[in-house]
């Protein structure tokens, strides 16, 4: 259930495939909407007069890249908008608590379970959370992309794969926050300050990992007892897109 570009002759239209986002494709959110705030954040702390200012400087990046891709493509950015939420958090716990150092440590300890425990939670629901948040990685806005990838539901063993891929982020994120949170504890600010963003980088590579590897290999055994017409046929990509004229 990979996203991908598939190799095709070069009279024919790329296609594109229903499944978890590639790293290509997730690379200008991840930078634009993540990595870019939290280097921020980190360079702005220590020149500034408290947390929160550093919150509020960092947390206008993610919200300009919203405003970005929102002029852009007209969607929401999902990693742009988790990030910016965070930051809001943070805001808010910095500037109610007067800058107590230990909350300001675990607060996106606290974002991250919640984040897990809504995983869970939505397990019982029709579909499970990253069922949408793939969706929106990896179809956006496109409305035959979102078909096919609504498809995917339909398959042999489709809700068992987002299912599983829910309960391993939930698990993950959980196990992730219960960490930093330990940390926290043991670490002062500035090694604490390095270590956490090495502890995340590890979380979420490794579930993200987790996602692609489990994906394909489902894919594999499906088609292998189902043969390869199974799956949702490719959606062909317009030759006049920007981002395919190079």
């Amino acid at each position: 259930m990979s996203d991908r570009l598939d190799r095709v002759p070069e009279n024919q239209a790329p296609a594109w495939e229903p499944g978890a986002p590639s790293l290509r494709a997730m690379a200008p959110s991840v930078v634009g909407g993540a990595i870019v705030p939290l280097a921020v954040y980190y360079l702005v702390r220590s020149h500034v007069h408290g947390d929160a200012v550093a919150l509020a400087v960092a947390g206008a990046f993610p919200a300009a890249w919203i405003a970005f891709e929102w002029v852009r493509q007209r969607r929401i950015d999902p990693i742009g908008a988790i990030v910016l939420f965070g930051f809001i958090a943070g805001l808010i716990a910095s500037v109610a608590l007067g800058g107590n150092v230990f909350v300001l440590k675990v607060r996106d300890s606290a974002f991250t379970a919640l984040f897990g425990l809504a995983c869970l939670g939505s397990l019982a629901a029709s579909r499970p959370m990253m069922f949408f948040i793939g969706r929106a990685l990896s179809a956006g806005d496109d409305p035959e992309k979102v078909r096919a990838f609504d498809q995917l539901w339909e398959l042999p063993s489709g809700a068992r794969v987002f299912s599983v891929i829910t309960l391993t982020w939930g698990v993950g994120l959980i196990c992730e926050a219960g960490l930093r949170v330990i940390l926290a504890v043991a670490l002062p600010t500035g090694p604490f300050l390095a270590a956490s963003p090495v502890l995340g980088g590890v979380f979420y590579g490794g579930l993200f990992a987790f996602t692609v590897r489990y994906s394909k290999t489902v894919r594999r055994r499906v088609e292998a007892v189902h043969g390869d017409g199974l799956y949702p046929v490719a959606v062909p990509i317009m030759l006049e897109d920007s981002s395919l004229q190079q």
